[in-house]
């Protein structure tokens, strides 16, 4: 924006009835912007006035029928619906037999939510881009704001810094009464969430961990770590089974979208940071159906969002997260592993189950053979010395499944002594299992790609061979967080460690 809003802000605090600017104010500084949109923290001056505009433009969307492609409900049901009916049948429940334009878009557009809808896994970032996107130029129409931009929380910066607490969720979401933001409240979520208290309640702090990777795709990619965390891990930190927690509900809060603009933003910032997104054909041309801010069908593909700068709807970021100092080099082959330690075949039959207690699984060596006539039969911390002093170990959980959505998730630890008590020292990482368990959802049948999700271990391995407990491979402990829904039945095909 090229008008500093800074100071219009002041004219009044935020809290019970909050005060709020005329919208026509804003349009006048906005005039004659001819810059990139800019979404902005929902802590800057700028990202509370765009919180103003969302709270107005929610409750307007709120109160249109679910048959208008501008309300809430059929927004919110593009990303999955909450009937556990088949998708054909919630559709003529809300439009009725005959067809309309409007029934043909929601059934292009409900419950289309990427990898849930068909199990590709890559298509997770650039369908939420796509979704966020149109939805932010509805925001725009049923407003009347057409410079409104979706701020974005930054749940992942400090835990304190000039007073603000980042895990916190914006105050302007716990208004329930309020003539301005409540809007913005929703009764369904984690009891801290609408306390105002930190939200990471769990143990499993939200980071940046997804960003050290230097691969898109795949276990040991940027995409499926930042779906687990921080994107699942903010899900079940924020909202129980009937809101942010479970993905038939997600959408209904608003939160959700300040979430996703920040998921946006640390792909942005990854890619930035020299991440290359894929290039083969099939994943650029794959597309799919949304409604513009007219109500009417738009069809985009992947390769048309790339970069942000040349969207449809071109937007930038005020700030864009750093890669952490310990991530791998881009530059870096990421496929020649030289040490595996397995516990179970790929294979679901032969599964590992979690349940509501710790889960210790001792992996077993599997060393590459010596030679063609001699296969290999040296020790685990054999194997380990004659790696490199520097080496970068990477611990992965693939064939994540469950027979529905557990709602909780598990603390994982490489290296727990036998019967010792889960131990910060040995933590190296959190499975969300948001979102597991739901491909089959609606009637639709496909059980899409399993889940996986890995962990740079580097560090603790080298924390275990000073003290010299890495004689024997390592177990792995999976310990739950918060309550598993019962008869979910979570597994997980294959556990590895893994030299990068």
């Amino acid at each position: 924006m090229t008008i500093s809003r800074r100071k219009l802000l002041q004219a009044g605090a935020l809290g019970g009835g909050m005060a709020m600017l005329p919208l026509g104010l804003m349009q006048k500084a906005w005039a004659g912007s001819t810059q990139a949109f800019v979404r902005h923290n929902v802590l800057s001056s700028d990202g509370e006035m765009m919180l103003r505009i969302y709270a107005a433009a929610v409750k307007k969307m709120m109160a249109k029928p679910t048959t208008d492609p501008l309300s809430w409900t059929f927004q919110w049901y593009t990303h999955a619906m909450p009937s556990k009916y088949p998708k054909d049948k919630t559709i003529n429940d809300v439009f009725g037999s005959a067809s309309s334009p409007q029934k043909a878009l929601a059934q292009a557009m409900w419950w289309t939510c990427e990898p849930h809808a068909s199990g590709n896994n890559d298509a997770f970032l650039p369908w939420h881009r796509m979704y966020v996107l149109y939805f932010e130029q509805i925001i725009r129409e049923v407003s009347g704001e057409p410079k409104f931009t979706l701020p974005f929380w930054d749940y992942t910066g400090p835990y304190s810094a000039a007073g603000n607490n980042y895990s916190v969720m914006p105050k302007q979401f716990l208004l329930k009464d309020d003539p301005v933001f409540g809007s913005l409240y929703r009764p369904d979520r984690n009891p801290n969430s609408n306390a105002g208290k930190p939200v990471v309640n769990n143990g499993s702090p939200l980071d940046l961990s997804c960003m050290k990777w230097s691969d898109y795709s795949g276990t040991f990619g940027f995409c499926n770590n930042i779906d687990n965390n921080p994107h699942g891990s903010l899900h079940g930190d924020v909202g129980n089974g009937l809101g942010m927690g479970a993905v038939p509900w997600a959408a209904y809060d608003p939160i959700f979208w300040v979430h996703h603009a920040n998921i946006d933003r640390i792909w942005a910032g990854w890619n930035r940071s020299g991440g290359k997104n894929p290039s083969d054909s099939k994943f650029l041309a794959e597309s799919w159906v949304f409604a513009d801010k007219a109500g009417k069908a738009v069809t985009t593909k992947v390769s048309q969002v790339l970069d942000t700068a040349t969207c449809p709807y071109p937007y930038v970021y005020s700030e864009y997260p750093q890669r952490p100092k310990t991530s791998l080099q881009f530059a870096t082959a990421q496929k020649s592993f030289l040490l595996q330690a397995q516990s179970a075949p790929a294979a679901t039959a032969n599964a590992i189950s979690l349940g509501d207690k710790a889960t210790t699984v001792a992996l077993a060596t599997h060393a590459p053979a010596t030679s063609a006539t001699q296969p290999a039969a040296r020790s685990f911390s054999l194997q380990l010395k004659a790696q490199p002093a520097i080496r970068e170990y990477a611990l992965s959980f693939e064939a994540i499944a469950a027979t529905s959505e557990p709602g909780n998730s598990y603390d994982v630890y490489l290296g727990l002594p036998a019967g010792a008590a889960p131990d910060p020292e040995y933590r190296v990482g959190s499975i969300s299992m948001f979102g597991v368990g739901n491909q089959a959802m609606h009637g639709g049948g496909h059980h899409g790609e399993p889940k996986s999700v890995a962990f740079l271990v580097s560090e603790q391995m080298q924390k275990l061979l000073k003290v010299g407990t890495l004689n024997d491979a390592p177990a792995v402990t999976l310990v739950p967080v918060g309550t598993l829904n019962p008869g979910s039945a979570p597994t997980i095909g294959n556990i590895s460690l893994k030299t990068l």
